[in-house]
């Protein structure tokens, strides 16, 4: 009798690991019905734009973020947008970025007339190698878009230093590290400016939406133009003429953003707390390992985690074998935002943008595996079951290597 669910034995988990998301209760409900019944659906309906809810997700997330500004727009692409623009960004320049990342951190650049430059991770972290970046810079570099890719921050240290010495800002595309920090500091208040998306399944939802942080007065005036056809008149400084997007964000996803706000901080603690103990176990388990955080990482609010899987330490298994055995035993594993970006259709057949990034490859093709956010917010018990499945396939090498001959 075959032991492996993928051949037909018992899977190990049964049900649903960790929780459905959205959470949402009554919070949610009340505020939305107060937006409904105030007539007032756009922050443009105020005649002071902190009264606006709008307004005071505003102030309550840039606090949350240790940042001075922050702008709600329509969604995470238009901040990524925003933030680029507000940096500077425009038609010609060149923006390095990592060529590991979701497809549409790299359209906002070329939305912005830019070119990005895709550069080689660190085969510890998965994120933006600081050297690599540094070596692609040009006279045409006008930013270094990073990505805190699983939310796991990048070395904002190196990276800072960088931007100091070479006379380019640091622009951060923080969709998926809402609560996370480097060094006491929350992840977008770290460079010039940096962007988060509240999307469906992000860790603070608003069905969409997206909000921009920056601590530059500069900055934050040029953002708050780009997004508001212009900007509003002493929010801050006296607003600009400038060519600009109309991507506002709605008094409704302002409402529920507060309210999914009150509890973010608790549901990192939760996130955390698990990810610690998985890490635990696996590092007892031949041929995974966690991925390397680093010790300046002082809180770690992630969208999705990467682990890293060794087929030579695993009996010569691979990758994707895996992850199917895993999925079949209940535990269903991504292989995180790691393919290159030169790869997308949008730009494989651009010559121009091909950059050969051998780790960011191998790392794709053979070594990373993910589980996502949702994963732990349920119980120790729910890492239990990830771990037991994991060790499940490590005891039966021989039934998985019958499935990678069939």
């Amino acid at each position: 009798m075959p032991n492996l669910a993928i051949r037909g034995g018992e899977p190990l988990a049964k049900g649903r690991l960790g929780n459905p998301w959205p959470v949402f209760d009554d919070r949610e409900r009340g505020a939305v019905m107060e937006v409904v019944a105030s007539a007032k659906w756009g922050r443009s309906a105020y005649a002071t734009p902190a009264d606006s809810k709008v307004g005071q997700f505003e102030a309550a997330f840039a606090k949350f973020q240790d940042a001075r500004y922050a702008l709600g727009v329509s969604n995470g692409t238009a901040a990524i947008e925003v933030a680029l623009r507000g940096a500077g960004v425009e038609a010609g320049d060149e923006v390095v970025m990592p060529a590991a990342a979701f497809v549409s951190v790299a359209t906002a650049v070329v939305n912005c007339g830019a070119v990005p430059v895709f550069v080689d991770v660190d085969p510890r972290t998965y994120l933006i190698d600081p050297a690599a970046a540094e070596a692609a810079l040009t006279p045409r570099t006008r930013a270094i878009l990073v990505v805190d890719n699983g939310g796991l921050p990048c070395d904002m240290d190196a990276l800072n230093d960088i931007a100091a010495r070479r006379g380019v800002g640091i622009v951060s595309d923080c969709a998926h590290s809402h609560g996370s920090q480097w060094k006491g500091v929350g992840t977008g208040a770290l460079g010039r400016v940096g962007a988060f998306s509240f999307q469906q399944g992000k860790l603070l939802s608003c069905g969409e939406g997206g909000m921009v942080v920056t601590n530059d007065e500069e900055v934050a005036r040029l953002i708050d133009a780009y997004h508001h056809v212009g900007g509003v008149p002493g929010r801050p400084g006296p607003g600009s003429s400038v060519v600009s997007l109309a991507c506002r964000m709605t008094e409704f996803q302002g409402a529920v953003g507060l309210a999914q706000l009150s509890r973010l901080k608790e549901q990192t603690e939760v996130r955390e707390r698990n990810l610690t103990y998985l890490n635990e176990g696996l590092r007892e388990i031949d041929g995974v390992e966690p991925i390397h955080r680093d010790p300046r990482v002082t809180r770690w609010g992630f969208y999705l985690v990467h682990f890293k899987f060794i087929s030579e330490q695993f009996g010569g298994i691979s990758r994707d074998t895996f992850r199917k055995a895993l999925a079949a035993e209940g535990v269903s594993a991504g292989a995180g935002h790691t393919q290159p970006l030169y790869r997308h259709p949008i730009f494989a057949g651009q010559p121009g943008l091909r950059r050969v990034c051998p780790q960011t490859e191998r790392i794709a093709d053979t070594e990373s595996w993910s589980l996502g956010h949702t994963a732990f917010l349920g119980p120790a018990a729910d890492m239990d079951l990830i771990l037991d499945a994991v060790r499940k396939l490590r005891r039966n090498i021989d039934e998985l290597r019958e499935v990678e001959k069939a």
